[in-house]
């Protein structure tokens, strides 16, 4: 199971029909698709891994081509220049 969570400013004001439209998210269920699989146990465990190691909680490309070099070597051979 999926949690998200929705951070909104301390001072924000919803209008009534953003607060509906908030609530009615609540129910919906959460879609995977190609381009945005489910997580793995495996893939959290490497992300927990890499913001503890670099301390930061944003996971950039250049983190994970320094740690994971071969997910990136088939792209490399594909590059034009």
């Amino acid at each position: 199971m999926t949690t998200v969570f929705y951070f909104l400013p301390k001072d924000a004001k919803l209008t009534e029909e953003e607060k509906a439209e908030i609530a009615a998210l609540k129910d919906r269920p959460i879609t995977y698709d190609e381009d945005c699989p489910p997580a793995t146990k495996e893939h959290l465990e490497e992300m927990a891994y890499l913001r503890r190691k670099y301390k930061t909680r944003r996971i950039t490309k250049e983190i994970l081509m320094a740690e994971f070099p071969e997910r990136f070597q088939k792209h490399k051979s594909e590059a034009v220049g």
